[in-house]
């Protein structure tokens, strides 16, 4: 399953790829655009990578709509993805439970 736009309060941004050439360019694996309410992250990298990415420029995406202000929010950021992802690829159950608390009923 391929995400293509995550929803946050009243706000959406895009999930985008990247190519290697372009991430080089901005010496990065992803990056939010809020100007374009787009999430971009490298094609071609692997799937852990790809998550830790992915909950990193969310974590960016939830400062910048949530207007939180924090000393290093680059820092908190990559904590924050970097951390999500290993518990997630220790605990690959959790998404299922994770999913099951979403849908609109429970079983």
């Amino acid at each position: 399953m391929v995400i293509t736009e995550i929803k946050y309060k009243n706000f959406k941004v895009k999930i985008r790829t990247m190519t290697r050439k372009q991430a080089l360019i901005e010496n990065c694996w992803g990056l939010y655009n809020p100007n374009k309410a787009t999430i971009y992250i490298q094609e071609n990298i692997s799937r852990k990578n790809y998550l830790d990415v992915l909950l990193h420029e969310i974590a960016h995406f939830i400062f910048d709509k949530s207007r939180i202000k924090a000393q290093s929010e680059e820092k908190v950021a990559e904590f924050i993805g970097s951390e999500f992802s290993k518990i997630f690829f220790q605990n690959p159950k959790l998404l299922k439970v994770i999913s099951s608390c979403t849908r609109k009923t429970r079983k």
